[in-house]
């Protein structure tokens, strides 16, 4: 049903739901689904019940769907139109898998999600440097990683280091805490090298300047200077506000609490290969993935 609506060829319109942040979101997918009747939803209005919606955005959109939608009912579609797009980059989306021609290249698959705060997690959330980066760079995230370069080096003429408590243990000297479902930042940067889903913690510590060019160039995961590990349930606090994240929406404060969820969201995305999800998206899930 779902590649009808998506528009396979000899088909007719079909009315399709489409939720977008922005004009520019909203001119690309409406040029993309020219042939379909399209009801426009904006982020923060409320989504009507619908049996397929097309998130038409970046992380922010497809966060403000997860947690506004009926998770049993609603199958989603991501159109990446935002500016990191980190979940498009993991599972290697493009405007083109949903052509007409790519449409058998497709599968319904059912992903894991994180809580955080009362609300539900896509990608992933943090406290430190790491979130400031992001704030930085998301004005013009996207160029991809030169924005982040920029707003790293903008990062490092701040004070550098935090002190953090997680889950009760002290960590004096800390540039970032990410708690990462895929194990993954950013503009999808890795901070592991495990595979599958987590929940994952990763604790960032050292030289700034060094730290930022490990993860700009991909080489966290095996650096001395990062400890990952993985849990169901990460409690990140501060003795004073500091720079957090939560799915690239930025923000400051004192207590991060950050845990595998029970929902699970219904995806439409490519195909898996033998070896994961395209030649660097994560490998390993399946439909009963439960850590």
């Amino acid at each position: 049903m779902w590649a009808t609506q998506l528009g396979s060829r000899g088909v007719c319109p079909v009315k399709l739901t489409v939720l977008y942040a922005h004009a520019r979101a909203k001119l690309f997918a409406g040029a993309l689904l020219h042939r379909h009747e399209v009801r426009w939803v904006k982020v923060g209005w409320p989504i009507p019940r619908t049996p397929l919606l097309i998130a038409a955005g970046g992380d922010g959109t497809i966060n403000y769907a997860v947690n506004h939608i009926d998770l049993g009912h609603t199958r989603l579609v991501v159109l990446p139109l935002g500016r990191g797009n980190a979940f498009a980059r993991i599972f290697r989306l493009s405007l083109f898998a949903f052509s007409p021609r790519q449409l058998g290249r497709l599968e319904e698959r059912d992903l894991p999600l994180l809580e955080a705060d009362g609300r539900l997690v896509v990608f992933g959330a943090g406290m430190g440097k790491g979130s400031e980066l992001i704030e930085h760079a998301k004005p013009y995230s996207r160029l991809g990683t030169p924005s982040y370069a920029a707003g790293a080096l903008k990062t490092l003429q701040t004070p550098t280091n935090c002190r953090l408590h997680i889950n009760g243990q002290l960590y004096p000297e800390v540039l970032t805490a990410e708690v990462s479902l895929w194990g993954r930042i950013g503009l999808g940067l890795p901070l592991t090298g495990e595979r599958g889903p987590g929940p994952y913690l990763t604790v960032i510590s050292g030289h700034p300047l060094q730290a930022a060019v490990k993860l700009l160039s991909g080489k966290v995961p095996g650096w001395d200077g990062a400890v990952t590990v993985r849990g169901e349930r990460f409690l990140l606090e501060s003795d004073h506000e500091v720079p957090a994240h939560i799915d690239g929406e930025t923000f400051r404060t004192r207590r991060l609490l950050v845990s595998l969820s029970a929902q699970r969201v219904r995806f439409i995305l490519p195909r898996r290969t033998a070896n994961g999800w395209g030649r660097r998206g994560p490998a390993g899930t399946t439909d009963t993935d439960h850590r």
